[in-house]
């Protein structure tokens, strides 16, 4: 599944949540659900060996993070920060497994960054609505 991810200002996202919150902004079916304020933020996660991981989690299905391991080569606790980082972006869901092992679940494996002047012109318009 691709994930659209929109590159904004910080102060232009701010505006759009605020604008969503109090109904006068409604995004568009295909406008990005997840934000961020540069493509240097972007790449601090979505960076090779991550995009990678995610994407062996999603061919391999593995049962735990012990098997993820395993798999992918790397150290068990290194890896549970990177999935906990994932998780908390989106990216990946961890899944209660047999006893008290998790279950990584890659939600995305593909990745479309936006840029797009059309939302941000709209945003500015709502801000300067509103002063």
């Amino acid at each position: 599944m691709k994930a659209r991810i929109g590159i904004m200002s910080e102060q232009l996202i701010r505006i759009r949540v605020l604008a969503i919150a109090q109904g006068k902004y409604t995004p568009s079916e295909d406008e990005p659900k997840v934000w961020y304020t540069s493509l240097n933020a972007i790449s601090q996660i979505l960076n090779p060996d991550n995009i990678a991981l995610l994407r062996l989690i999603d061919t391999e299905r593995p049962d735990s993070v012990s098997a993820l391991a395993e798999l992918s080569g790397r150290k068990k606790s290194n890896l549970s920060n990177t999935l906990k980082a994932l998780s908390d972006k989106g990216f990946v869901r961890l899944e209660k497994g047999q006893g008290r092992n998790l279950k990584p679940v890659a939600i995305f494996t593909d990745f479309e960054i936006v840029i797009t002047r059309e939302i941000e012109d709209s945003l500015a318009e709502l801000r300067q609505q509103a002063a």
